[in-house]
């Protein structure tokens, strides 16, 4: 069993037998939205995030938000015209049958936009009962949004046969949730192409994924922080990611090249596990352990002095750049000049817009002598961070993902 939530301004505990909702009297000139995820505040991941600024971001439009997400511990952060409600046990049939109880307290037609990632509703990535459920929800009028964040596990010929049923049961699970649907939205417009297989009739619309780290607008202190990193005005390359395997092939192979002979850059490795990704890099390239920093995990805050503290950031994807990855929107909304590449899951927004210097593929070679060349045209860096912002500004802020929702 989950353990049990500590509640705070704004939640409500749902579990069998006990239903209870603050929210009892409707005002049904007010939209009303049911948030539907795996994660939220204070639990954290990239969906967690996302959902807590998307519920601010619709009640700040007049909206009234009600998330519905596993009871954990500590109590999520309280917003006005949001109420949280947690549910004992998590995504289990006996949670259901609670949350079905409590729904019934709320006025119809009822909106459940669904943040879909198929392991985030428990069971080991294999939960039916939660996608059935989806399916009577609809036919009792519920109106649902689907937001697929991950549609489901790939096949892979060399997996253990384990993985095969999960990979079979995941794609029964998203069939379940696109029929339960009234509308469907994608992370990248790339899940399009492989949820068409299960439903061909329903429009997808790309709905991106803002970043999850707000920009501090303090000079003075990004100045200081700047002057601790690079003691001698040396140029700071960073680089933002949890260090997967496949990326960490990348940054050790494309990060040396940049520092190798050049005693005036520093390497600034950010996100969890950068620490052992410098370790990693230092035992291949001993010269360059001095000149290696991994400060470990830093809050938003922290987080947003350190994107802007950098010269430029090495971004390399093996799927290719896409805008469901925090650690590129991060850097873009900061105005960063970026370095990445595009791969078979990019959308075209990349090469379009310019916001970002862009590899053909994840080329370390390639990826490292863009790089270079930023790192030595000071006027080019100053262009494409410009660039980066207007584009995320127009395209990625929260504010469309918000506007589209109320639209639709």
């Amino acid at each position: 069993m989950a353990p049990r939530t500590a509640v705070g301004p704004g939640e409500v505990h749902v579990a069998a037998g006990y239903s209870r909702d603050p929210s009892t009297v409707a005002n049904t000139q007010v939209p009303e939205l049911h948030l539907l995820t795996g994660e939220y505040p204070p639990m954290p991941g990239g969906v967690s995030d996302y959902c807590a600024q998307l519920a601010a971001g619709l009640a700040a439009e007049g909206a009234s938000v009600h998330v519905w997400a596993p009871a954990t511990d500590g109590a999520a952060p309280s917003i006005d015209r949001v109420t949280v409600h947690r549910l004992e046990g998590g995504w289990c049939r006996r949670s259901l049958m609670a949350m079905t109880a409590s729904l019934a307290r709320f006025p119809r037609p009822r909106r459940l936009v669904v943040q879909y990632v198929p392991h985030a509703w428990g069971r080991r990535g294999l939960n039916l009962e939660f996608c059935r459920w989806l399916r009577d929800r609809s036919r009792h009028g519920d109106d649902i949004s689907l937001m697929v964040h991950e549609p489901f596990y790939p096949w892979r010929l060399r997996d253990k046969p384990t993985r095969w049923l999960l990979a079979l049961g995941q794609r029964w699970m998203i069939k379940q949730a696109l029929d339960a649907s009234e509308r469907v939205y994608v992370a990248i417009p790339a899940w399009e192409r492989y949820l068409r297989p299960y439903d061909r009739k329903r429009p997808m619309t790309w709905l991106p994924v803002p970043s999850n780290v707000p920009f501090v607008d303090a000079k003075g202190r990004v100045s200081e922080l700047r002057a601790r990193l690079a003691k001698n005005g040396e140029l700071i390359v960073g680089t933002f990611s949890t260090y997967g395997p496949l990326i960490a092939r990348l940054v050790r192979e494309a990060l040396p090249p940049l520092l190798q002979g050049h005693p005036d850059r520093v390497g600034l490795l950010l996100g969890r596990g950068a620490a052992r990704m410098a370790a990693e890099i230092a035992a291949h390239h001993p010269s360059l352990g001095p000149r290696l920093v991994a400060p470990g995990g830093l809050d938003a805050e922290s987080l947003s002095l350190h994107l802007q503290a950098c010269t430029i950031l090495v971004q390399p994807y093996p799927d290719g750049v896409t805008s469901r990855r925090g650690t590129i929107m991060a850097p873009l909304s900061h105005g960063a000049p970026i370095v990445t590449n595009t791969g078979f899951l990019s959308e075209g927004t990349w090469s379009e817009t310019g916001c970002v210097a862009l590899a053909s593929g994840p080329e370390p070679r390639e990826i490292a002598a863009l790089a270079e060349g930023l790192l030595v045209d000071p006027d080019a860096r100053a262009e494409l961070g410009r660039v980066a912002r207007r584009v995320y500004d127009a395209r990625f802020s929260v504010k469309h993902t918000v506007r589209r929702l109320l639209e639709s």
